[in-house]
């Protein structure tokens, strides 16, 4: 009941502050974006207004795994600019300059905005239906070209727990050779499907592990729903490696939760804790279950 009331509170001063700021007027909108025209520079001070607690809120969420009220925090955002960003970006501002209308606006006008805010709904649900499969073209076409004398860089970020346990954030298909030259024979998939666009799901990034000489498995963790099958498979799939292990997710915080877990019993509390801190994963809230488990081990 208080992430309902929590919820309820944040969305009327959110509704609250866009009316307020104008940001529900689309002639303001407008005229904002209309730098060649009539510009009205006001709105800058809202999206200032904007940026400067949002700012805040991402170093104090860096910092935890889970809000205040429990529930589990998003991944950090990319900081990758790619094809797809850029013509998201480019139809997002013609929408908006358009219509005078952004997501946010558009339902807290939903009550007075009329038909044409109506018919932005839609259309907007429409395109977010056809996104997927828009994704998934661009993520087909041939690659942009580059200087000859540039290599492409790998994105990947190697956060090596024990020498024969390292955990990263979402990998890209070009990061797997990079992956094995490294030495990792294993990689571990902590990610469900629905969470990444088509190109990355399961059953590519599995062939074109194997087409290395990599052993690929699928373990999906849910976040918030962790269960004891997943920690099973996880120390299986370590014991059964014939070399260092390579796991991944949205951010590797997943993946070391796993790690701590499935080792409690066979490292100190302390340790299974502070290693993952090292790589800025805080795994302190999990202390008590570490030790039930540790516990529970000891018993058998």
């Amino acid at each position: 009941m208080q992430r309902y009331a929590v919820a309820l509170l944040s969305g009327g001063l959110f509704g609250a502050g866009l009316r307020l700021s104008g940001m529900t007027d689309t002639q303001k909108v407008q005229n904002w974006l209309d730098v060649f025209g009539d510009w009205d520079p006001t709105l800058a001070f809202v999206m200032g207004g904007a940026i400067l607690p949002m700012a805040v809120a991402w170093r104090v969420a860096a910092r935890r795994d889970r809000s205040y009220l429990g529930a589990t925090l998003p991944p950090p955002p990319r900081r990758e600019i790619d094809r797809a960003l850029i013509l998201g970006a480019v139809l997002f501002g013609m929408g908006w300059a358009l219509a005078g209308l952004c997501p946010g606006p558009a339902l807290a006008s939903l009550s007075f905005g009329g038909s044409g805010g109506l018919v932005f709904l839609l259309a907007m649900l429409g395109g977010m239906v056809a996104a997927p499969a828009l994704r998934t073209w661009l993520a087909a076409l041939p690659a942009l070209p580059r200087p000859k004398a540039a290599r492409p860089r790998s994105t990947m970020d190697i956060r090596a727990l024990t020498p024969t346990y390292a955990v990263s954030p979402q990998i890209a298909l070009e990061d797997l050779a990079a992956i094995k030259a490294a030495g990792y024979t294993t990689i571990i998939d902590n990610r469900p499907d629905g969470e990444i666009p088509p190109h990355l799901h399961t059953p590519h990034v599995k062939a074109a592990a194997e087409a290395l000489g990599l052993t690929f498995v699928a373990n999906p963790v849910i976040s918030g729903a962790l269960t004891m099958e997943n920690l099973a498979l996880q120390a299986r799939v370590v014991a059964d490696a014939t070399g260092p292990v390579f796991a991944y997710c949205a951010s590797g915080n997943r993946c070391s939760v796993v790690w701590a877990l499935m080792n409690a019993g066979h490292k100190p509390t302390d340790e299974l804790i502070a290693t993952p801190a090292a790589f800025g994963y805080s795994l302190e809230h999990l202390r008590a279950q570490i030790d039930a488990l540790a516990a529970e081990a000891g018993k058998e």
